[in-house]
């Protein structure tokens, strides 16, 4: 399945906001329990925090990427996640210009059309780093 497609499917057809998306396209295996609880903390980043901030598709990959490479209480820093989280970051600023909605966002009715392209980047790109990172952390050397 490619996951990008289906969060942009998510955003299109089911109507989550982009940082939900996202965040439902990188909790793919999670239980229904787990990506409704994911759901309803990445809710308040669509839109760019609500004013036009970092972009919400950006935002809820990143709590994809945490779902894969963050910590646990107890434990010592992420360092892995905020280098991934970086290189997401700057992955999606050279892609589109900035990570901050309002630079971003059309400012038309066909905006939903543009958003997804950023929901299935975002999910396709936070994937790829996911799986580089787990690869490096198995490797026998």
């Amino acid at each position: 399945m490619n996951l990008g497609k289906e969060a942009r499917r998510l955003y299109l057809e089911e109507n989550f906001n982009c940082a939900e998306a996202s965040w439902l396209g990188m909790a793919n295996d999670l239980s229904k329990d787990e990506k409704a609880f994911g759901c309803r903390l990445a809710g308040g980043f669509g839109g760019g925090l609500a004013c036009g901030s970092v972009c919400g598709a950006l935002a809820g990959a990143v709590m994809g990427l945490g779902l894969f490479l963050g910590r646990e209480p107890g434990q010592p820093r992420a360092d892995k996640l905020r280098e991934v989280t970086k290189q997401l970051g700057e992955a999606f600023a050279k892609e589109f210009g900035s990570i901050n909605c309002s630079e971003i966002k059309p400012n038309d009715d066909g905006y939903r059309a543009r958003c997804a392209d950023f929901v299935e980047f975002c999910v396709n790109k936070a994937a790829e780093l996911v799986d580089v990172s787990l690869e490096d952390d198995l490797d026998c050397g």
